[in-house]
């Protein structure tokens, strides 16, 4: 009877095991082709261009940094792409350069074609706070299911590695009693 019951558990334990590999790799695809950084950087909250802001996060009044706009599938180095609010943001796409901070010309300026981005970071207060405000993350909007499928997956994890490790407490025979709770005096 005992060595049914180990052989039941090492089966147990090799099955989950296989699953919870298979659930890490498919996180592990989705992080290298790309699709967790599409989830993160889905749509545009403003009208304006795209651009992968660390591309230009050197360039200075002196050494500006020329953005070429164009309808790119992927933004590659100093490459801007059109959006207006609600589109889907291209491949390699961080953060908008909204339509307002053109217009005012302090930071990036339009010229035929080209975006020349002059002050891609800046020094701010807010309430009391200093921080560095920059191009990365402005005006994206996440996909809302990228959420969801987070928490789908910890928790897949999670039973995965929970029965693995019960099926390795079976393998090796190991019986876990469990705790009595006492209520009251005794």
């Amino acid at each position: 009877m005992a060595g049914s019951f180990r052989v039941r558990g090492t089966i147990k334990f090799v099955v989950w095991t296989a699953l919870s590999a298979a659930v890490c790799i498919y996180f592990w695809m989705e992080y290298f082709n790309g699709n967790l950084q599409r989830q993160y950087y889905y749509k545009a909250k403003s009208n304006g261009w795209a651009v992968h802001a660390e591309a230009f996060k050197d360039a200075t009044k002196d050494k500006p940094a020329m953005l070429q706009i164009g309808s790119f599938e992927k933004i590659e180095g100093l490459q801007a792409v059109p959006v207006k609010k609600g589109d889907r943001l291209p491949f390699g796409a961080t953060g908008i350069i909204d339509k307002k901070t053109v217009d005012e010309g302090k930071r990036v300026t339009l010229e035929g074609n080209t975006l020349k981005v002059t002050v891609p970071w800046q020094i701010k207060d807010s309430k009391g706070f200093k921080y560095r405000d920059t191009f990365t993350h402005k005006g994206v909007e996440t996909d809302p299911w990228g959420a969801v499928e987070a928490v789908l997956f910890i928790l897949a994890l999670g039973f995965c590695l929970g029965s693995m490790a019960e099926g390795f407490t079976d393998m090796i025979g190991m019986k876990i009693e469990k705790i009595k709770h006492y209520e009251g005096a005794h």
